[in-house]
């Protein structure tokens, strides 16, 4: 089973007029979002499925990758939010064994967390997935331990 994480792309700023799960994407976000997605395209990158956090930002990331046809579904999965455990996914895995590939679209610091703990057996607070980032993730099972594929930030993906 492959996992893309991808953590959204470039975001308005927090403000107190504007509460932070309504966020989006900026101009900039979008266009860097698109053109992260485009290359994953390139690259033969497809997936079963996209979940996504509920969050704006990272449901915008998430549709940019869907026009980019890398997958053909997008799913909101709450756990992706900040305070979603990686046990959530897990599970929601397990569920689904016949998942081959899939995208979680979602934030930091958690989407890191996730990252290592899966390929180090321990989340280590060490793994910054830039915005627009990409880890790819290889996972024999899901509960087993991963195997690192891609750890790309967006800078390397627009070259």
């Amino acid at each position: 089973m492959d996992l893309l994480f991808v953590r959204h792309g470039i975001a308005e700023e927090h403000s107190g007029h504007k509460p932070d799960e309504e966020r989006s994407l900026t101009d900039e976000g979008r266009r860097k979002t698109c053109r992260v997605a485009e290359r994953l395209h390139t690259l033969d990158v497809r997936l079963e499925l996209i979940l996504t956090s509920p969050l704006v930002r990272a449901r915008q990331t998430a549709q940019i990758l869907l026009e980019a046809k890398i997958a053909p579904r997008i799913e909101v999965f709450a756990p992706l939010a900040p305070g979603g455990t990686l046990d959530q996914l897990r599970d929601w895995l397990t569920e689904r064994p016949a998942v081959g590939a899939i995208g979680l679209v979602g934030h930091q610091p958690g989407l890191g967390l996730w990252a290592e703990a899966l390929i180090w057996g321990t989340a280590r607070h060490g793994l910054e997935i830039k915005k627009a980032g990409v880890v790819r993730i290889e996972l024999g099972q899901p509960q087993g331990q991963g195997q690192l594929q891609w750890f790309l930030p967006p800078r390397v993906l627009l070259e």
